[in-house]
């Protein structure tokens, strides 16, 4: 067990107010961008302020809670959520940035699986105290002080984002393709073919960033264990969902898959990345238990 590091009570009402504040934004935003969908065109305005203000607090609380714990916080399942919801928001952002707006309404949806997300740190342990989601400040234990871990884990988070917005963008075509247009007019929500380039765009991300993840790791393993691989279930999994997604981008690139297909690939990949996130954790044991 790592030490335990002793935060000042002010320090830490900081902390936890700027992530009650942030969570409870984000869940702000989310039900604004639901009235937008539902037609209510003044309400994308507001969704998209309250959006934005709960990043910067979320950012400011990522800030502090490396303050307190006197480290880059992105170690457990507390601080890693934290970390991966924050990239995916922060990728969000740029994408829309970068292409001028074109996106915007990828918002609507990724709020609500944001506010997912946050209820896995927030209500599961509550609803079920076995899943100990640990938010405590604690040192780094002697296995983890590498400079290695700087790039490791804030890879895997942004390809975790990534694979978050491409699901995304997935679960927009699923309704759009399903929908009217009568219903949902290209005003509203773009048609299938420009969701179907943003959700190409955030898995190359994604691709990319796991990639990353995996190569650092196994350098990192070696230079720890003197082997690139142990085949532990977090390895495992990682390495499936990256397969799951290099599929995905092969098919697209060399034999044009678009349209259900591609998104039945998305999706699984995300269900696999989910289960590298949540489920090896809690149902399976490694090296990598620790989150």
């Amino acid at each position: 067990m790592s030490v335990i590091i002793e935060v000042a009570p002010t320090a830490l009402l900081v902390e936890n107010t700027l992530f009650t504040l942030s969570a409870a934004l984000y869940v702000l935003a989310a039900v604004f961008h639901v009235l937008l969908l539902s037609g209510k065109k003044k309400a994308g305005l507001i969704a998209d302020l309250v959006f934005k203000t709960g990043f910067l607090l979320h950012t400011a609380f990522i800030v502090t809670r490396g303050i307190n714990v006197r480290r880059v916080p992105f170690v457990g399942h507390y601080e890693f959520g934290n970390l991966f919801i924050w990239a995916t928001v922060l990728l969000y952002f740029l994408l829309k940035w970068r292409r001028r707006g074109k996106f915007n309404i990828v918002g609507a949806f990724l709020t609500l699986i944001v506010v997912l997300y946050l209820s896995y740190l927030i209500v599961i342990p509550v609803l079920f105290p076995s899943i100990n989601i640990d938010r405590m400040h604690r040192a780094l234990k002697p296995v983890l002080r590498s400079s290695w871990l700087k790039i490791h884990v804030s890879a895997s988070a942004f390809g975790y984002a990534g694979f978050t917005l491409a699901f995304t963008a997935a679960v927009m075509w699923l309704l759009r393709s399903r929908l009217p247009e009568k219903k949902y007019p290209a005003r509203i929500m773009p048609d299938c073919s420009t969701v179907e380039e943003f959700m190409y765009s955030a898995a190359v991300i994604g691709f990319l960033f796991q990639s990353i993840m995996i190569i650092t790791g196994a350098v990192w393993a070696d230079i720890s264990w003197g082997r690139y691989w142990g085949w532990d279930p977090k390895e495992v999994w990682a390495l499936i969902t990256w397969f799951v997604y290099a599929v995905y981008l092969h098919a697209r690139l060399t034999r044009g898959w678009t349209g259900g297909r591609a998104v039945a690939l998305v999706v699984i990949g995300w269900l696999a990345m989910l289960f590298t996130w949540t489920g090896v954790a809690w149902w399976l044991t490694g090296i990598h238990s620790f989150g």
